[in-house]
This record gives structure tokens, sequence and C-alpha cells, in this order.
């Protein structure tokens, strides 16, 4: 079950400075540099084999029945969680005064993507039948997968935002009344980027979850103890 924290882009009409204004403010400069980190994190695995069949063919999944629409199956186990996407922006100012202008620059971006798998196995395959060893097997490639995107994703996401810390060093100088519209800006401009990513993650996902519970895949599995 894919989990996604939704980004909402706030973007404010800005008068920008032109070169030759920028010339005239000396002030307006950063005294550092955007620090830029993507993390990713896993919990433990948490193994439940309290459930029964009856009990998990209840559960919302997001895979398709290979079998059909039609085929009523028993679920002998399933892998709920997802990837959870989560930021955080420090921006710093600097702020004039005399003329009552005030300049932006990002101080701190760090996304964190995080992994949280829980494991169900059906109660009526005791731990060491061959059964409930099959089923945790076809399961654990599902929390593989969720591994992969992670690492892939956080490479991605990684270069998207230094991308946009790079555009551009100070924003400003502005009118310290535009305040609210700059920092609306700035978190805008991020989040949508956290947006696109967070969307295309979720498809790749869902696709090569798809892959896994695939026909020949729960042949497989049922062929393994008979």
């Amino acid at each position: 079950m894919m989990q996604r924290v939704l980004f909402v882009a706030l973007i404010g009409v800005l008068s920008w400075a032109s070169p030759a204004q920028a010339e005239k403010h000396a002030w307006c400069k950063p005294s550092s540099y955007a620090k830029i980190q993507v993390k990713t994190s896993t919990d433990e695995i948490l193994w439940d084999y309290s459930k029964s069949e009856k009990d998990l063919n209840k559960f919302k999944i997001d895979t398709v029945n290979p079998y059909g629409k039609n085929v009523i199956t028993d679920v002998g186990g399933l892998m709920q969680g997802g990837i959870m996407m989560q930021e955080q922006m420090r921006f710093s100012t600097l702020t004039s005064s005399r003329v009552q202008q005030i300049c932006y620059w990002y101080d701190e971006i760090v996304v964190t993507l995080h992994i949280k798998p829980t494991i169900f196995i059906a109660r009526e395959f005791p731990r060491g039948s061959c059964k409930h060893n099959a089923i945790r097997e076809h399961e654990l490639k599902h929390v593989e997968v969720d591994r992969e995107i992670v690492n892939k994703y956080a490479g991605l996401l990684g270069k998207s935002v230094q991308e946009i810390a790079n555009r551009k060093t100070i924003y400003g100088p502005y009118h310290v009344a535009q305040s609210k519209e700059v920092e609306a800006f700035l978190k805008g401009q991020l989040t949508a980027a956290l947006k696109r990513y967070s969307s295309e993650m979720d498809d790749e996902r869902k696709e090569r979850q798809q892959q896994i519970d695939s026909l020949a895949e729960y042949e497989r599995v049922n062929k393994m103890c008979k």
C-alpha cells in the first residue's frame, strides 16, 4: 500500500530584480551555501503471523489478482507499508532596514525517504512449514523492490534539489512587504519538484510490485510445496 506525502506548490507573482538593479545592492549577498541532504531509512520488517487467510482477504491491496477478477483466491501473505517522503526546508534572510528590503537564500534542504514494511503470513501456515517459507520468500521480494526504488529516487531527488539550489544563490532584494510571497515561492518551487518525483515513484512502485505478483510467480510459489 503506497503512502505518499502530498505537496502543494504556492507560486507568488514576484518582481524580480534586473542585473543592473542587483549591482546597486551589494549588501544583498548570501553568507552561506545551501546544504542539501537526501536521506534513506527503513524500519526493521515487522512480522505478523496472527491473521487468518480470511482476515487477510479483507485487506485492501494495490496489485491486481493475476487470476482475474472473477477468480476468488485466498491470501496467504502480503506486505503492507509504503515509501514515505518528507521534506524540511530552511532559508536565511538579510534585511536592510534603511531601505526596507529583504533578500532570501536557501540555507538547508533535507529530504527523507522512509520504508516501514510489515509482512503478514496467514496463521494457517505455521513457521517452519514449506508454505510459510515459500510465502515469506515471495513477500521479501516486495520489500526488496521498495528498497531499490528508494535508492533510485534518492539519487534523482538529490540532483533535482541541487539544481534548484544552484538556480539562484540569492533571491532579492524585495520590499519587506513581499516577504510572504517570496517565502511561498521558495517553498513552492521545491515542493513542486518533490511532488513530481513522488508521483513518478508511486507509478514505478506499483508497476514493479505488480510484476512480482504475476501469474507465473503465484504458480511457482504454489508448486513449491506440492
